[in-house]
This record gives C-alpha cells, sequence and structure tokens, in this order.
C-alpha cells in the first residue's frame, strides 16, 4: 500500500507540517507520523486539518488526543470535503512564461505567480487579456516543467503593483497533472513553513 501523505494545517488553514497516515483512513482514532521534526509546531495546537494529498485520502479535522515523539493519536471531529484541497491556495514568486490558446496575441509573455492552488493559479502580467481566454502556462515548481491549459477568469482588485492581477483556473488537466501539481503545492507549503 502506497503511503499515505497529509498537509496537517492549524484550524485557521496555516499549514504546519507533512504527515504519514499510519492508520486505516476510516479508523475511529487517526494514527499519524509527523514528517521534517515539525512535532512541536503541530503539538502547538489542540485543533487540526488533515489534508490528503490525493483522492483516495479523506480530508478531516480533528483533535490531538496523545503524541508520543513524532507520532500522533486524532480523533476526528469532522470531515472536509474535497474543496478544502482544492481552496489550499499558497503564495508563491516565481516567473514563467505563458502562451496563448484563444486570444488575440502571438508568441510567448511572461507573467509571475501571486499564489498557486491544486485547482488554478493568480499571477500579474504587464500586458491585458481577456476574461474566459485560455492561455498554455509552463509550471517550473513542479518534479519536472509542466505544461497546463488554463483559463482566465477574471481580473482582480490589487494595489501592490503596476501590472494587471488576474485570477485563473486550470482546465482539461489529466490526473498526472493534478497529482503533479499537488505535490508542488504541498512541498512549496511545507518548505514556506519553515
Amino acid at each position: 500500500m502506497a503511503e499515505r501523505l497529509y498537509l496537517i494545517l492549524d484550524s485557521k488553514g496555516t499549514p504546519l507540517a507533512n504527515a504519514v497516515l499510519e492508520s486505516p483512513p476510516n479508523s475511529e482514532v487517526l494514527q499519524i507520523k509527523i514528517l521534517g521534526g515539525k512535532e512541536e509546531a503541530v503539538a502547538a495546537h489542540r485543533e487540526i486539518q488533515l489534508i490528503g494529498m490525493d483522492d483516495s485520502t479523506p480530508n478531516r479535522v480533528g483533535v490531538i488526543i496523545r503524541q508520543r515523539e513524532d507520532k500522533m493519536v486524532i480523533q476526528p471531529t469532522a470531515a472536509l470535503g474535497p474543496a478544502a484541497r482544492e481552496n489550499l491556495r499558497i503564495l508563491t514568486d516565481f516567473e514563467s512564461v505563458m502562451y496563448p490558446v484563444t486570444g488575440h496575441w502571438r508568441g510567448q509573455r511572461t507573467f509571475k505567480t501571486k499564489d498557486l492552488s491544486c485547482g488554478g493559479i493568480a499571477f500579474w502580467i504587464d500586458k491585458p487579456l481577456e476574461a474566459r481566454e485560455i492561455v498554455e502556462m509552463v509550471l517550473p515548481v513542479t518534479d519536472s516543467p509542466l505544461i497546463v491549459k488554463t483559463q482566465v477568469l477574471r481580473q482582480l482588485e490589487d494595489d501592490t503593483s503596476e501590472m494587471p492581477l488576474y485570477a485563473s483556473k486550470f482546465v482539461d488537466l489529466i490526473q498526472d497533472e493534478e497529482t503533479m501539481i499537488r505535490k508542488a503545492v504541498f512541498s512549496i507549503q511545507i518548505d514556506s513553513a519553515d
């Protein structure tokens, strides 16, 4: 059986650590092993959220009952839907390029990211884009760079930059691409929690 990797968040949704589930996912109580020496960061909280890396791992809210070194026993108190994973947004700071699929421009444009989630990306770009336009974006934060189709949703309010900020969502992803993006979101999230 493959390891069940979880991202541990506090009750407000701030990432604390990665963990591996050591008990069956639907047990009365869950036993997890905290990775990366982050036990104290997790133990400082009574209630935590467990967000599973893939669709077969249920997302939960739970209370820490016991801890021994890097192992914790969690009493689940509520289930979180798949939206908890999709809505996990992380601040990012990388530049990359996009290419038009639809729209009235050609060539390549550089963009700078604000945040990334399993479902989409917010980014700044120096030239205007149209709502519902589809672009191909190169994501350099996955294990190997990934080119994904992305639909521009709308321009966002932003007074931090001269460039317009856009919200977009990934479209037509295959499962392997979803998994790679999710893995990147999780690893960036944990690196930033250090």
